[in-house]
C-alpha cells in the first residue's frame, strides 16, 4: 500500500534568525491587515515567520524555487509543541508544532538558535 505524504509532515530547514522583512517578498501578500511579523528565520530556501496571529512556513518548490508553498498555522489551532535544542554533534535544533485539524509541522533551525526564546514566544501565543 502506498504511504500517504502530507506536506506538514516533511521537515523544513528554516535556518537562523534574520532581520524581519528578509523574506517579505514571499509572504507579504499573505499577511492580514494589521498583522505584525515578530520573528523571522531564513534557511537556504525555506523560511519561517512568527506573527502575532500565526506561524507561517515558506517552502520554495522546484529547481528554481519560483513556485512557492506558503503554509499558515493560526495560533488558535495550535494544541501542543516541542523543541529540541542542538547538542554537541547535532547540526540543528527542531521545533514540532501540533494542531487541531492539520497534524504536525516540523521545522529545523541552525545550530545555536535560542530555542528558549522560541518557546517563550510560542507560549505567549498559545497559553496567553
Amino acid at each position: 500500500m502506498a504511504e500517504l505524504s502530507h506536506p506538514f509532515l516533511s521537515k523544513k530547514f528554516v535556518g537562523s534568525p534574520t532581520n524581519i522583512g528578509t523574506s517579505a517578498d514571499r509572504y507579504s501578500a499573505f499577511l492580514m491587515e494589521g498583522e505584525r511579523v515578530e520573528m523571522e528565520f531564513k534557511g537556504i530556501r525555506d523560511a519561517a515567520i512568527f506573527t502575532d496571529r500565526r506561524f507561517i512556513v515558506i517552502d520554495p518548490q522546484g529547481l528554481r524555487g519560483k513556485k512557492v508553498s506558503v503554509s499558515s498555522f493560526p495560533w488558535s489551532s495550535v494544541t501542543a509543541f516541542s523543541l529540541e535544542n542542538s547538542g554537541t554533534f547535532d547540526l540543528d535544533a527542531e521545533l514540532k508544532i501540533c494542531g487541531s485539524g492539520w497534524g504536525v509541522c516540523e521545522v529545523m533551525f541552525t545550530k545555536g538558535v535560542d530555542v528558549g526564546e522560541v518557546a517563550r514566544f510560542i507560549n505567549t501565543k498559545i497559553f496567553g
